[in-house]
């Protein structure tokens, strides 16, 4: 990569950040309630103010910058190289989502930009070498993250088979890697059903560990709004099948099919002695969200003994 445009990519992102920064500041300044700053809508409200106050930077001259302006300088992106280049410093520098206009640069290339997006993405393990500090392999992997939010977005289905190939061969996927996979395969819906399914019905010999905890909890965020029998039955077949059922059982409870109470129930009857304290309770919440009575279960650690 040329150094004068990572100096001035550089430049650009590092303000960016500042600018973001300043900007949360001053909306949060006069948020008090917790329950505000958690909601949905305070949420969306704070990302499309962020996005309309940022206008203004881009468009701004910036000193030091050869191009002028933030937006200049992006405009000035004329080949895939240089954009694919830029892309990878923007990644290492934001946490979270990148400039729309970076992305419309990156977008004009069409089905190339695809292809080196999904290039970018696989390019490293997804396992640290052995000794290799957390921060150190999570760092090295901001491009490759941020590449596989965008092919998510895009809904790249040319992506699906390799990225989930690659992630179901991890035995215990690190958590920031499992976050990438799931901001990639949620956005795709109701279109990646199949394939989840496919995957979670054949889980090869793993037993539903590792990478499988994940597409589950993917299978469900996505199929509670497009409920179907097939996964219904996918669900309780991976919990009967699962050595550690805890995952299983929350995902029973919020996928939201209560005929899930009664193999809940079960369980719990036939394994009173067997079960922990943590697979118990979060148990029990899945079989009260589905409309499931608790008052007949009995209680095997006592905790509630003493209760009236």
């Amino acid at each position: 990569m040329d150094n004068e445009l990572r100096q001035q990519a550089v430049l650009v992102f590092d303000t960016y950040n500042e600018k973001v920064g300043e900007i949360y500041d001053d909306i949060l300044e006069h948020v008090a309630n917790e329950q505000t700053l958690a909601s949905p809508e305070f949420q969306d409200y704070l990302h499309n103010s962020v996005s309309n106050s940022l206008q203004p930077w881009f468009a701004a001259e910036l000193e030091g910058l050869a191009a002028g302006t933030p937006e200049a300088f992006i405009d000035a992106l004329l080949n895939l190289d240089d954009v694919m280049d830029v892309f990878e410093i923007a990644a290492a520098k934001i946490d979270g989502d990148l400039p729309d206009n970076l992305m419309l640069r990156v977008g004009a290339f069409g089905d190339e930009s695809i292809s080196r997006l999904q290039q970018m993405a696989l390019s490293h393990d997804w396992m640290p070498e052995e000794g290799e500090d957390e921060d150190t392999f999570r760092d090295g992997l901001a491009a490759d993250l941020a590449a596989l939010r965008v092919l998510g977005q895009w809904n790249a289905e040319t992506a699906v088979q390799p990225v989930l190939a690659k992630f179901c061969a991890l035995s215990s996927p690190d958590e920031f890697i499992a976050d990438g996979v799931k901001s990639f395969i949620v956005p795709f819906g109701e279109k990646i059903i199949p394939e989840l399914l496919a995957r979670l019905n054949d889980p090869k010999d793993t037993g539903y560990k590792g990478a499988y905890e994940y597409l589950l909890i993917c299978l469900t965020e996505i199929g509670r709004d497009n409920r179907t029998e097939e996964i219904f039955q996918c669900l309780k077949r991976v919990f009967r099948g699962m050595e550690h059922k805890v995952i299983a059982s929350i995902c029973l409870g919020d996928y939201g099919d209560g005929r899930a109470v009664t193999l809940l129930k079960s369980y719990i009857d036939r394994h009173m002695h067997e079960i922990d304290r943590q697979f118990f309770y979060e148990t029990l919440s899945s079989i009260k969200r589905l409309g499931g009575d608790i008052k007949d279960i009995q209680d095997p650690f006592r905790d509630f003994k003493n209760k009236k």
